[in-house]
């Protein structure tokens, strides 16, 4: 019989959790490395180089390359682990139903009420030099950006809508939100700690220099909502809506003037910064009235009667 994760100390579980990823991340990089040649005319490093001004057969290998790599780096060490730790790998994960049907919309509209605010946070931080290093590096990301954000056509917008906001929002909320943030709360009183800590992995993980307040602001939000829902499932929506809602933006920009203003422009405009700030204060207040929280012994290993059924266990070992 299988012996789960679930029976080994909190900092065996994490040391066994963080092995598994690094071999999962090890493992598609050897693969990357040695087939992306022979699938592709392209090398590893000329990845590196990507932007605008791109082939597109090199942003559809990047595409790919992407993929796996977030598919490798958080959604299977994550389903691996929970698969390996507990006989209910969903609920371990927090893929519960939310409390109330309202909560899905909710999740959507607080996500889409800040996008606005956190959009303009990063512009402004755009406008801080913090060094010739950070801007090159910064360069490097909103190259590949803009390199993504060529769709020349609709086929080409689910690729990229699948890679950068499906993947994404299933893969890192299951290791962030339903691993990290788990983890993090086993040692905390309270979900101050777990809520911030989870953030602050998942702002560092992007690498994007202008981005880390936003991307740690997003983060907690998404950490919250799991919180004030109890279901993984509305940080997933809220994560995939604000990530795919910027791909389409950028999609219908091609042919639309007035959105592609928008989307190339390095500030926000106010009009819709408040509009935005109004839309999360609304929302956010009605999810706090209709919240249903993840309740207190949310990272328990083991259910009450299992416990009960153990002691059982342990007591006729000693008669």
């Amino acid at each position: 019989m299988m012996k789960y994760f679930r029976y080994y100390p909190w900092g065996l579980q994490l040391t066994l959790f963080l092995l598994m990823t690094f071999t999962f991340l090890s493992g598609m990089g050897a693969i990357v490395l040695s087939l992306l040649p022979k699938l592709s005319n392209y090398q590893y490093t000329d990845l590196s180089g990507l932007n605008a001004d791109s082939p597109y057969s090199l942003v559809k290998t990047f595409l790919v390359v992407q993929g796996f790599n977030s598919v490798f780096m958080f959604l299977l060490p994550a389903l691996t682990f929970a698969h390996l730790t507990h006989p209910q790998p969903a609920h371990y994960l927090g893929l519960r139903q939310p409390g109330k049907k309202i909560q899905w919309l909710l999740a959507v509209l607080v996500m889409a009420g800040a996008m606005p605010v956190l959009i303009g946070i990063e512009n402004l931080m755009g406008m801080i030099d913090f060094g010739a290093d950070a801007k090159a590096a910064q360069a490097a990301n909103d190259n590949v950006f803009h390199a993504l954000m060529k769709m020349p056509s609709f086929l080409n917008m689910l690729a990229v809508l699948f890679v950068v906001a499906v993947i994404p929002a299933i893969g890192e909320e299951f290791f962030f939100r339903g691993i990290f943030m788990r983890f993090a709360r086993k040692r905390s009183r309270n979900m101050i700690f777990p809520i911030l800590f989870s953030a602050a992995i998942f702002s560092f993980s992007h690498a994007n220099i202008n981005g880390y307040i936003s991307i740690f602001l997003a983060g907690v939000l998404l950490a919250v909502i799991y919180n004030l829902t109890g279901s993984l499932w509305c940080s997933i929506v809220g994560h995939f809506f604000f990530n795919g809602f910027q791909i389409a933006l950028s999609y219908l920009g091609d042919n639309n003037a007035s959105i592609k203003a928008l989307t190339d422009s390095d500030t926000m405009p106010i009009p819709i910064v408040i509009a935005g700030a109004i839309v999360f204060g609304i929302s956010f207040y009605l999810l706090l009235k209709n919240r249903t929280p993840l309740p207190p012994n949310w990272t328990d290993d083991f259910s009450p009667a299992e416990l009960e059924q153990m002691k059982e266990e342990r007591k006729g070992k000693f008669l």
